[in-house]
């Protein structure tokens, strides 16, 4: 098969066209919530854009990702209003999102390119052509380029960093080091954890001659050039983290102890019990498929051409991505989307077992190799599937406009987006709704309280899992109200399931249920929406009675 990709004209032209369907689907339906975002941190991001006004007011105000982004989206913004002159590309949510999931897409495509260059120079061709396409077809980097956050950036900017680095230790240049601290630079200004980074254009620089007292002296010195370089881009785009000291600490403390776990919050809950880098390797089946556990075998390879070889080459492409997991795989925070910058390393190390193992056992590995690369890209478009129909949210509220009558009072959940959303002339406002207060601590107030409610109102609706999929299986912290949700599936609260919205991923008839992912891989984009009608029409006494035993 490698083979067939080098040495023929057809294989090239194959190539070339799985990357372009690839990129294809990072940009496909970037629309894909009509405007509605149903992503919180792009709410966030959009809201910081329209605060920023070039030049008189360049505080975001936001903090916790870098400022660099929301420049640039807002610098997209102030052009399409100057060509367009369309203002709602610099006031409306909404817009502002397609302008940052154009760049989410755009940034994900271009990480193709150093990634494939990257793998090239570490090991070799055959094995830069399928790392290539492995992370093309990666679920993970085509969901994500689907969302106006800064990972797929991040990403780009990593493996740039990471070829860069392979440079510099081969050949030092003073030009790579200063594009190397320019895009360091940036990339922190993206997002602070972007500082780990750091590791591939230091080692590249220092370790080829640590051994040499005099170009150890130089190269110490090129390293401190190179910081103050690196310090002064990333003022030059993320100031207000130093003119805005404060409010910047306290945002880095407020996401450290997020992401630690020293400070809980209740939409971490689902980690509760999880296991470090186990939950992480885990997911990892959703993220990339089949390919996932190759990629700890291809940990190994690379530590074994380290003992075999001695090049330091290794060292210094390893150090990222093995600092960054053990780093990041750590913390009680565990979305799936802080393991993307990640997962270019992960691919490239199985690709490379997988050459690897082909030099050993032609037959077998040709098969397996054409096995997952199959398997990969059948997984990627089933996944694309989610994007190619209506989002889940907007399918049941137009249920619900025409299914329950105005005046009903429905219940839905604190900390999750709550149903119906405005859809023409049909407002939230036509309908009761009213919140539960599910996080708050277990007591029998708390199941009073459910008890009132529930006899009172007419539907209950779930817009995700994000609650009942966490307190559910919480019997420690939750015990009565692991139960109600228990009892509100059996039927036993009197409430009846009259519908539910889901949309998975799916081909040729064949769908693959994702409810047991981290939430993140699911909620946003393609959750499960469940209406529950009141059916019994129990009295609070008889709720209560219920919900206590």
């Amino acid at each position: 098969m490698i083979k067939f990709f080098r040495h023929h004209l057809l294989g090239l032209l194959f190539f070339i066209a799985l990357i372009a369907v690839s990129i294809f689907m990072r940009f496909y339906n970037l629309n894909w919530d009509s405007g509605y975002l149903f992503h919180p941190d792009e709410r966030n991001i959009a809201n910081a854009v329209t605060k920023v006004s070039f030049f008189s007011q360049l505080n975001p105000q936001f903090f916790a990702y870098g400022g660099f982004s929301i420049y640039v989206y807002r610098f997209a913004a102030d052009m399409l209003v100057f060509f367009t002159h369309d203002t709602s590309w610099v006031h409306n949510w909404g817009d502002i999102d397609i302008i940052g999931r154009f760049f989410s897409a755009l940034f994900s495509s271009l990480t193709l390119i150093p990634l494939y260059f990257l793998t090239r120079k570490v090991f070799n061709r055959q094995t830069a052509i399928i790392a290539t396409l492995f992370y093309a077809f990666s679920v993970s980097a085509i969901q994500i380029a689907h969302f106006a956050t800064t990972d797929s950036l991040l990403t780009c900017e990593g493996v740039l960093l990471g070829l860069l680095g392979m440079y510099l230790y081969h050949a030092f240049s003073w030009k790579l080091l200063f594009v190397s601290a320019v895009v360091v630079g940036i990339s922190v200004a993206t997002k602070t954890s972007a500082l780990l980074f750091v590791v591939f254009p230091v080692l590249g620089t220092f370790l080829p001659v640590f051994h040499k007292k005099n170009e150890s002296l130089k190269m110490l010195a090129a390293l401190v050039v190179f910081g103050f370089i690196s310090l002064a881009v990333f003022t030059l785009f993320s100031p207000y983290t130093f003119l805005d000291y404060k409010d910047f600490i306290a945002s880095m403390n407020y996401e450290s102890g997020v992401a630690t776990g020293s400070l809980p919050v209740v939409y971490t809950l689902q980690f509760n019990g999880s296991i470090p880098y186990v939950f992480q390797l885990m997911n990892f089946f959703w993220q990339i498929g089949l390919l996932a556990p190759f990629g700890v075998l291809g940990v190994f390879l690379t530590f074994y051409h380290v003992w075999k070889t001695r090049h330091l080459q290794y060292v210094v492409f390893l150090s990222f991505p093995l600092i960054y997991f053990f780093y990041v795989g750590s913390w009680h925070t565990k979305f799936l989307r802080y393991m993307l910058p990640f997962l270019p390393f992960y691919v490239i190390m199985a690709s490379a077992w997988l050459i690897w193992l082909q030099k050993r056992v032609w037959l077998f590995s040709h098969l397996l190799i054409g096995f997952l690369l199959f398997a990969t890209t059948l997984w990627a478009f089933a996944f694309f599937h989610i994007y190619q129909v209506p989002q889940t949210r907007i399918v049941a509220s137009q249920w619900m406009y025409t299914h329950i009558p105005a005046g009903n009072k429905i219940l839905t959940e604190a900390w999750d987006d709550g149903l119906p959303i405005g859809i023409d002339n049909n407002t939230p406002q036509q309908y009761n709704i009213e919140q539960l207060n599910m996080y708050d601590p277990d007591s029998t107030a708390k199941m009073q309280y459910l008890a009132n409610e529930l006899a009172s109102a007419n539907y209950i609706i779930f817009n995700s899992r994000r609650l009942y999929g966490t307190l559910i299986r919480l019997t420690k912290e939750y015990p009565l109200t692991s139960q109600y949700y228990k009892k509100l599936f059996a039927g036993t609260l009197g409430y009846t399931n009259i519908a539910t919205f889901a949309s998975y991923p799916a081909i040729s008839g064949i769908t693959v249920i994702d409810d047991s992912s981290e939430e993140t891989f699911q909620v946003y984009d393609h959750p499960k929406v469940i209406i529950f009608e009141n059916t019994a029409h129990l009295s609070q006494q008889q709720l209560f009675a219920i919900l206590k035993k």
